[in-house]
């Protein structure tokens, strides 16, 4: 597993809670069934931009996205990520649940001015196992 996460603060965060594993059978008369296969969400999504930062940041970033393997290694993410955050609303999305985040692709960066940068990032999670 590559280290926690940079101890950054975003300026933005989006978050999409996890979907529950259930699958929706239609007949061809329009009947409907439902099934559940399990009772865990999966597949949390969470966009974090961080704006105007240093390009040191911005290092740290690249850092940790090439050392989990441009995303094939999970970590977690530290609670500056959710500093400002609802106290219930941060207990839904951090790590008591046990979610592991990867990247969803690598970090998107626009350079602002010298030694300035912007930093999109989009990380998908799992729960642990």
């Amino acid at each position: 597993m590559a280290r926690v996460f940079p101890s950054l603060t975003p300026s933005t965060r989006q978050f999409t809670p996890g979907t529950y594993p259930t699958r929706t059978y239609r007949a061809l008369s329009g009947a409907t069934v439902k099934r559940s296969f399990g009772n865990k969400p999966h597949s949390f999504e969470l966009s974090l931009d961080f704006n105007n930062v240093a390009d040191s940041a911005v290092v740290q970033i690249i850092r940790h996205y090439n050392d989990s393997s441009g995303g094939f290694s999970r970590f977690l993410l530290p609670d500056t990520i959710f500093a400002g955050m609802n106290i219930t609303l941060r207990g839904l999305i951090q790590s008591p649940l046990g979610i592991l985040w990867e990247y969803g692709g690598p970090p998107q960066v626009q350079s602002v001015f010298p030694g300035i940068s912007s930093v999109s990032i989009s990380f998908l999670g799992d729960l642990s196992i």
